[in-house]
């Protein structure tokens, strides 16, 4: 069972914020949040990533910027990595305080952008090209910068992102101060939800670690996610099964079975219903076919 976890970002006397630059067998993070703002850089991994309500895939170059207590997820794609020791996952992460200069440093007239870019984060932003370019370069060589000159690469690279327009949200609509207020409950279920993709679900043990009766806790669900349990359910295991369709040869009827569909039938029925295609075309085309055919899993946020 993955629990959310608030994360402790090391607090480091020789420097404001927090810089690491990472190779790992896999990136061993649980579904967890921060109140630091953090900037993700992925340089070498595959696999699904979980931000807010947001659901995709990423791949080598991909570079985010997460708001403050904005829970979040890497999972790597092959499992068997976990036992090697040879680095497979490579990253570039940033963690910094929102109140990273003081809060009267941010009204400054030349800082009010990238103030309003820490707002517009709460949702989670994900850099487009020419701009994810141009900042993967610049995160390299701020990852080797120490003292002033690492802090004012910093914030080039925050005023760079602000002045951009090739940024798009990765989860509009989700509602940041939840986090902290429904960490024991909602969180703690939406990470067992996705730890637990392909399992059966029984509501009374999804209710209990939400410490509330089932009815209760099928209403309150509705309430913050704004759909049922099922629904999220449901399309949880479509965007796993969209994984494995793309990355894997194996058979619609394992794919079903390793999605947590019980059924072939309705998880065909299922799929085509989200994504406008059946699964057997939806591995047929390539990512922008599927773009202009269904519209959903590979957008272009």
């Amino acid at each position: 069972m993955m629990r959310p976890d608030r994360l402790l970002v090391p607090q480091q006397p020789h420097r404001s914020f927090d810089v690491r630059h990472e190779r790992l067998p896999y990136f061993s993070n649980p579904w967890h949040f921060h109140p630091e703002i953090e900037l993700n850089y992925v340089v070498h991994s595959t696999g699904m990533r979980y931000i807010g309500h947001s659901i995709e895939r990423f791949s080598d170059g991909e570079i985010v910027l997460l708001g403050s207590n904005l829970p979040h997820y890497w999972k790597n794609d092959t499992v068997s990595s976990q036992l090697q020791s040879t680095p497979t996952a490579e990253a570039i992460v940033v963690r910094f305080s929102p109140q990273l200069a003081g809060e009267t440093f941010w009204d400054l007239p030349e800082t009010r952008p990238i103030h309003q870019l820490l707002g517009r984060a709460a949702v989670g932003l994900k850099l487009l090209d020419p701009l994810r370019t141009d900042i993967a370069q610049q995160l390299h060589r701020l990852a080797e910068e120490k003292g002033l000159a690492q802090l004012t690469a910093l914030l080039h690279i925050l005023d760079r992102i602000a002045l951009s327009d090739a940024v798009s949200i990765i989860s509009p609509g989700y509602v940041p101060q939840q986090v902290t207020r429904q960490s024991e409950r909602l969180s703690r279920v939406i990470g067992h939800l996705i730890q637990q993709v392909g399992a059966p679900v029984c509501l009374p043990a999804i209710a209990e670690l939400a410490n509330m009766n089932p009815s209760a806790f099928c209403r309150y669900f509705k309430s913050q996610m704004g759909q049922t349990l099922t629904q999220f359910v449901t399309d949880l295991r479509i965007r796993h099964a969209c994984d494995l369709l793309t990355r894997t040869d194996a058979s619609i009827t394992l794919i079903s079975e390793q999605a947590g569909f019980e059924n072939v039938s309705y998880f065909v029925q299922a799929f085509r219903k989200k994504q406008g295609v059946t699964p057997a075309r939806f591995r047929q085309c390539s990512p922008g076919q599927m773009r202009a055919e269904s519209g959903n899993f590979f957008q272009t946020n």
